[in-house]
């Protein structure tokens, strides 16, 4: 008992105890509790056992108190305002530290290869671990329909268009895994989408994150990285900046499916969850179960209402004409939207509006 003492165990010990407890280090703590008490019992046969016991114990709690309440705390304050440099984001490692989060994910970006082939199973199996933790996880892109898309397009060189795929590339992917999380770790997944270039990319973990900026003529991903503490001065400001747009998003659901109303003559409403394109300013949707409801009645005698129209009046209801220029436009936009085929488009054409 008098022996080597267990001070550094006990630190171990205390720093265990200021981090979120995860199943590996309750098995850790329990082996040893089991080990400790095992120990004791040996070396109660030992002359003065009570005396020795009470001796190293006062000891080993007067160093606990002075590690978790002086030291800790001071440490801790030094390492929030270092600054460590990666000369990349490196996916697969940034995925690595997801999977063990258990309190706040956030991605902010234009787009991502993390979402990419390469990356995102990975990454999915983190975000599962770090939901099933209670993590919460929010992603914010650019909105693929934004004039943000065009400007961030001009400042890499390239056509909006090129990076427009990318943003609908992710948000397939997302969208799929979405479906595959049980209802209990989906509510914990949130994706939305802003219409204003943030300037700025965020790939935060727990209290940590690495931070970078939009440059001119090069990803953000193939810059500098900077790993910071989300308490530092620099990781306040991005994370100021996220909310900032997550306040101003829309959520992902409304830029892949509209939910729309049709009311006909006879005040008969019907509902429908359509996927829908936006071209030249005029929106088009495109559901079978809507078509088929629409074969069935005249559409003079047609209205069609949704929340997330700008115009509440009831708007006019037309089927693009299958042989059409249009339509063909309408495939070739859907197929890049969705990345899947539709055959038989309907406008949903906003009611003039007479002014005095």
């Amino acid at each position: 008992m008098n022996g080597r003492s267990p001070i550094p165990r006990l630190r171990w010990l205390a720093r265990t105890l200021r981090t979120p407890r995860r199943p590996q280090s309750l098995t850790v703590l329990v082996l040893l509790a089991a080990c400790a008490g095992l120990l004791l019992w040996f070396a109660s046969r030992m002359d003065n056992y009570g005396e020795n016991l009470t001796l190293n114990l006062g000891t080993d709690i007067v160093g606990v108190v002075i590690t978790v309440f002086v030291i800790g705390p001071l440490i801790s304050r030094a390492q929030e305002g270092r600054v460590r440099e990666h000369t990349r984001l490196d996916y697969e490692w940034f995925s690595a530290q997801v999977y063990g989060a258990t309190s706040n994910v956030k991605v902010l970006d234009t787009f991502s290869n993390l979402f990419g082939p390469q990356f995102s199973e990975r990454l999915f199996r983190g975000i599962k671990a770090a939901t099933g933790h209670g993590a919460r996880v929010q992603i914010l892109l650019l909105d693929p329909d934004s004039l943000a898309v065009m400007l961030r397009g001009r400042e890499l060189g390239e056509h909006s268009a090129d990076i427009r795929r990318d943003i609908l590339r992710n948000l397939r992917t997302l969208h799929r895994f979405a479906q595959r999380l049980d209802d209990s770790s989906r509510q914990f997944l949130e994706v939305r989408l802003c219409s204003t270039t943030p300037g700025v990319t965020l790939y935060r973990w727990d209290e940590r994150c690495l931070v970078s900026f939009l440059t001119v003529g090069r990803l953000s991903g193939e810059g500098v990285q900077l790993e910071v503490a989300v308490r530092s001065p620099l990781g306040t400001f991005v994370e100021q900046r996220f909310d900032e747009l997550w306040q101003q998003s829309r959520p992902m659901e409304r830029f892949t499916h509209l939910p729309v109303t049709l009311v006909d003559s006879a005040a008969a409403r019907r509902q429908f969850t359509c996927r829908f394109v936006s071209l030249d300013d005029c929106l088009y949707v495109s559901a079978p179960d809507l078509v088929t409801y629409l074969a069935r009645h005249r559409l003079d005698e047609l209205s069609a209402y949704s929340e997330a129209l700008t115009i509440t009046q009831g708007h006019q209801v037309f089927v693009v004409d299958d042989e059409s220029e249009l339509h063909t436009r309408l495939i070739q936009h859907f197929a890049e939207k969705y990345d899947a085929s539709a055959t038989a488009f309907v406008e949903l054409r906003p009611p003039v509006l007479i002014t005095e």
